[in-house]
């Protein structure tokens, strides 16, 4: 049969099959209507036979229950073209997408969760409890400064020396780009289940950037926090619909998964170093008398 030879009705529901590029599972073709409705792991999906897919219909019949219950209490932005995931508290019910169209999870059905930022811990939680481990990029953010000092003075130089010839902006100077990486690039969730058709499930952030004409110090903690503030928004809303009235720890930088979650841990050895440096942000600006007091909080331990 050619590319564009009549096929046979879908074996699913009896309907129409594309003329371009149709869809087959076990060499049978089967209608965009039908596949369409595939939302899992791509793992499962490379395996899927046709009576598993029958399987899977069966269970999105049911899970179109659980997306017509489904009440939109909170929304967590994955910056403003990414991911999306929208929570149920009440229901203890999540999904990926601005709208329950997609598999609506249970609350129960998440083994556990991580947020990094690149490969680095910030949170991970399950229902042994939530920790939060301290992140060193104000710190290292902190530590560019004085590169950026030196590429804004070679920036001023290079306008200067422009200037020279008869006092007027030559634009004869090659413009100067900020290059330098970041601390981190994103922040990197994964989503662990029981679940049978989702292992894992996978989704980014970015992490803030530096203006690679202008880049400040400031500015780049302002953005950073917020983004915190939304990572925070969403371990909270996994917290509630997962794992309710888990203990939450914060502890100081390390691998995941070295221990028992404890009811108490030492603050780190330098927790008053570290304390100083919040403070000299919230007297420049960059963070408020609250963020202040909730980081040196978490340094202490408290």
């Amino acid at each position: 049969m050619g590319l564009f030879s009549k096929k046979p009705p879908c074996p699913i529901c009896g309907g129409k099959i594309p003329m371009i590029l149709p869809t087959k599972i076990e060499g049978e073709y089967i209608c965009n209507n039908c596949y369409g409705r595939i939302d899992m792991g791509a793992d499962k999906e490379s395996n899927l036979t046709m009576q598993g897919f029958r399987e899977y219909l069966a269970f999105y019949d049911q899970n179109q229950i659980l997306k017509g219950q489904f009440v939109i209490d909170q929304q967590i932005d994955f910056g403003l073209w990414d991911t999306k995931m929208i929570f149920d508290h009440q229901n203890r019910l999540f999904c990926m997408s601005k709208n329950p169209d997609k598999t609506v999870f249970e609350g129960k059905q998440l083994k556990s969760f991580t947020i990094k930022e690149d490969s680095t811990p910030l949170f991970e939680g399950s229902a042994a409890g939530i920790r939060r481990y301290t992140s060193t990029v104000t710190e290292r953010a902190m530590a560019m400064a004085p590169q950026i000092a030196q590429f804004a003075a070679n920036r001023q130089m290079a306008r200067t020396l422009d200037r020279l010839d008869d006092g007027k902006v030559n634009n004869s100077a090659p413009v100067q780009y900020f290059d330098i990486p970041e601390p981190f690039q994103a922040f990197n969730v994964e989503l662990h289940f029981d679940h049978p058709y989702w292992t894992v499930l996978k989704c980014d952030m970015d992490g803030p950037r530096f203006n690679n004409t202008l880049p400040d110090v400031n500015n780049y903690l302002r953005s950073y926090q917020q983004s915190i503030e939304e990572i925070e928004r969403l371990v909270a809303a996994l917290r509630m619909v997962a794992f309710p009235g888990v203990p939450e720890q914060s502890v100081g930088p390390g691998m995941m998964g070295t221990g028992v979650l404890h009811a108490s841990m030492a603050p780190p050895a330098d927790a008053i170093e570290e304390i100083k440096k919040y403070k000299a942000l919230m007297e420049d600006g960059v963070l408020s008398q609250q963020e202040f007091e909730a980081k040196k909080k978490q340094l202490l331990g408290i």
